[in-house]
């Protein structure tokens, strides 16, 4: 059974525990969920009725997109079809919007996410402040 992918809803973002977790109120941020939601730029993946993560992208301006995604920890049981998930969904975002850059922002010590950002084919480009960002360049 694969991913089953839908738009973004306001609630999933509560709706569980992200393997590396920040504070509670930077994930359940409600102002935050529904601004996610009425943006339409980001989905959900299920498997089993159970939500294994959210992701979309926040267009910064013409040039860059800033990519951002919470994955449960119901994920590591799927770790293939994760993977496909995630990049099938990188591949939509590279091939449907004009970025030249996409950005990713990931908190130092959060190393599972570090590590999958850079499998995705992201390299750091800058450390500010406890955070992490990385970049990869999509069109030239």
């Amino acid at each position: 059974m694969s991913i089953l992918i839908r738009p973004f809803r306001a609630s999933d973002l509560a709706a569980f525990t992200p393997i590396e977790a920040l504070k509670l109120a930077e994930i359940k941020d409600p102002e935050l969920a529904k601004a996610i939601e009425d943006s339409g730029l980001a989905v959900t993946g299920i498997r089993n009725g159970v939500i294994v993560g959210c992701g979309g992208v926040h267009p910064v301006d013409d040039f860059h997109g800033e990519i951002w995604l919470r994955l449960s920890k119901t994920c590591q049981k799927y770790p293939l079809g994760t993977l496909r998930w995630l990049k099938s969904g990188l591949d939509i975002i590279e091939k449907t919007y004009p970025f030249k850059q996409l950005n990713a922002t990931i908190k130092c010590g959060f190393d599972k996410s570090i590590k999958l950002i850079e499998y995705l084919g992201f390299g750091a480009t800058e450390l500010k402040d406890g955070w992490m960002i990385f970049s990869k360049r999509i069109q030239e």
